[in-house]
């Protein structure tokens, strides 16, 4: 076992964090959610995380991105998800793909023979294929749901979506699931009832800028979407390392 996961190797013994570590585990997205959760995974001692994000960093991810950073605007998150991994876990094997994900790309992004995936990404559009497909070959999956306009972290927890509630992107994601037949996914959800954000006016700055829309840019911090990301990394190594779904 490494000497950088004997902490982790004393509450899960041996056996446990071999399993980690022969897990393949494919992450989608390395926003706010998704950044924090590829941390946890590479310092948890899983194995192969393959990380999928087509985006590049700009200034407005700086307040809750754990990857980003003054220097990185304007570059993928993806080849700053792989330099982070060499610089926490050298044996962890991660894979980056720069693409956004969509039905014509889901069988190359997600081989049969992974482990768990996590849905860390923001479009409806691509989280309902994503659960459609897995659900279609059996791969377990966990997802996000909506982590903007939140103050309180201690209100997200996993759960099945059919129990979420106070969550916009958790009531559109039951409706169209159950339109294909879904009414079972685990998620990570908040319970809190999310504020109206406060419009305000843009600045004229230099370096990549993303555009914020009024109607439905949502306003964030720096420890709600992280908080969910650490919790969607917790209940993935808890499962891979019992062997549970």
């Amino acid at each position: 076992m490494q000497h950088e996961l004997r902490r982790t190797q004393m509450l899960l013994g041996e056996e446990k964090m071999n399993r980690l570590y022969n897990a393949k585990v494919v992450l989608l997205g390395l926003g706010g959610v998704g950044g924090t959760c590829f941390e946890a995974l590479v310092r948890g001692g899983v194995g192969q995380v393959s990380v999928v994000d087509d985006d590049v960093f700009t200034l407005s991810n700086l307040n809750r991105q754990l990857l980003s950073s003054y220097d990185n605007v304007g570059r993928h998150k993806v080849d700053a998800a792989l330099e982070r991994a060499q610089m926490i876990n050298k044996q962890c094997r991660v894979l980056g793909i720069k693409a956004f994900v969509s039905k014509e790309n889901l069988e190359e992004i997600i081989p049969l023979d992974t482990d768990y995936v996590i849905d860390a990404i923001d479009t409806v559009t691509s989280k309902l294929q994503v659960i459609a497909y897995c659900k279609e070959k059996g791969i377990p999956v966990i997802s996000s749901m909506g982590t903007g306009n939140k103050l309180d972290p201690t209100k997200l927890s996993v759960m099945d979506i059919k129990k979420t509630t106070m969550c916009p992107l958790a009531k559109v994601m039951r409706r169209e699931l159950k339109r294909r037949g879904i009414t079972t996914v685990k998620v990570v959800a908040s319970t809190e009832k999310p504020l109206v954000p406060m419009d305000i006016e843009e600045e004229a700055v230099e370096g990549a800028v993303s555009s914020l829309k009024k109607r439905s840019t949502p306003g964030s911090t720096s420890f709600v979407p992280p908080a969910a990301g650490y919790i969607l990394a917790a209940e993935v190594i808890r499962c891979l390392s019992h062997e549970e779904d």
